[in-house]
């Protein structure tokens, strides 16, 4: 079999069940909970606890229920890297019509999560039209930020940098992909320090807000601060940061090569001083040590490690070197076609100004209020039930 039916054997298209849900869950509860108790109550017998097995069940199909929602279900692939069949899930899901459609604000969170697997897939100009698609449902600091993320990597610097600070003005300075973004753009324009400011107050926040923050919103405030740091020749502080870049990878493909190709910058921490006095075997030592990490991280992310040798003032021990040429001449090519298939700088600026004239500060509510209702009430229900149950079979009882 190969690997695209395996894929397409394992998931199911997504819908929208929630209205289903809306009923489905009360007459659930009415069966497995309440029932049961009722039943203890009317014969004045706690039934050797029988309800309980009830109560016990409820919560454990909840929590069932939420790890094999669609939504749960394609986190799951891309924290495990698995991004060729989170998008197969997110394309399949956003093709859904008729019953069970995905529309208005819960289509948004298929849209914003589709932009993150074509970022991480490194299909920059799908990326920023899947990013203008979600800012057009909802111009909140989220799709902004999606949508400076994706200019940022079709090296469109100025117009990222503005998608950036329009985000940050969203947020009092606190969106984390927001500050990474705008960190990369300071480093693209030889403002190392500026960088490495913006970098640090990302990580800030990265810290307050973990787990929440996404994988690669840290990541990319992780290798700007790296590149700032070596840029201002703290290499020291630039290997505590890549130690830290190989914890938030982990099983992540592309985090990974993140990390490979910030190790192969500088693959020994090397100073200018020094470098004056390699011999000839060391210098050779340390160039091959760089493309070896550089072919791993290309092998695990080809368009990633692409964008990184493209940018200004990366891997300096190798630029001399003609090995590296193959690589930039695909860079060259790569981008060339992007800049072709990707929205345009007119398409972009009219999405921005309505971002900027009606801008929300919050995400637009993606839960359905009536099945999140439904879920409450059924709780609390049973949380009362109980109570009473064993205060009747229990506690007077003793």
């Amino acid at each position: 079999m190969s690997r695209t039916n395996a894929i397409n054997s394992v998931l199911t298209v997504s819908r929208d069940r929630s209205r289903q849900f809306v009923w489905l869950a009360p007459l659930a509860w009415l069966a497995v909970v309440a029932a049961p108790l009722m039943l203890s109550f009317a014969l004045q017998r706690p039934l050797g606890g029988a309800p309980l097995i009830g109560v016990a069940g409820w919560l454990v199909a909840l929590r069932l229920a939420r790890w094999l929602s669609p939504a749960a279900r394609a986190d799951g692939l891309m924290r495990q890297g698995r991004y060729v069949e989170a998008l197969t899930l997110c394309e399949q899901s956003l093709r859904v019509t008729g019953d069970g459609a995905w529309t208005g604000a819960r289509r948004l969170v298929w849209l914003n999560r589709r932009t993150t697997i074509l970022l991480a897939l490194g299909q920059w100009d799908a990326a920023l039209d899947a990013a203008l698609a979600a800012l057009n449902v909802s111009p909140d600091p989220e799709t902004i930020a999606n949508c400076a993320h994706a200019l940022l990597r079709l090296n469109r610097y100025e117009e990222a940098a503005t998608a950036a600070r329009l985000a940050l003005s969203l947020t009092r300075e606190r969106s984390v992909s927001a500050l990474a973004t705008l960190a990369a753009v300071m480093l693209a324009r030889g403002m190392p320090a500026e960088a490495e400011a913006l970098a640090r107050a990302g990580l800030t926040d990265v810290d307050a807000l973990l787990p929440l923050v996404h994988p690669m919103s840290h990541m990319t405030c992780l290798t700007t601060l790296a590149r700032a740091q070596r840029r201002q020749g703290l290499y020291d502080e630039a290997e505590e940061a890549l130690a830290e870049m190989q914890k938030v990878a982990r099983n992540n493909t592309v985090l990974r090569a993140m990390a490979l190709v910030e190790e192969a910058d500088t693959p020994t921490p090397i100073t200018e001083d020094d470098s004056k006095d390699l011999d000839g075997v060391e210098e050779t030592l340390a160039r091959n040590q760089a493309f070896r990490l550089l072919g791993e991280a290309y092998d695990l992310a080809p368009y990633y490690t692409l964008w990184f040798v493209s940018q200004p003032n990366t891997l300096a021990l190798l630029q001399d070197d003609p090995r590296l040429n193959p690589a930039l001449a695909v860079a060259r090519e790569e981008y060339a076609r992007a800049a072709l298939a990707a929205p345009d700088a007119e398409a972009v600026a009219p999405t921005l100004e309505m971002a900027q004239r009606d801008g929300r500060r919050r995400p637009a509510r993606q839960a359905n209020r009536v099945a999140t209702a439904a879920q409450a009430i059924t709780l609390a229900a049973t949380l009362v039930l109980l109570l009473l149950w064993m205060w009747r079979f229990f506690i007077i009882a003793s």
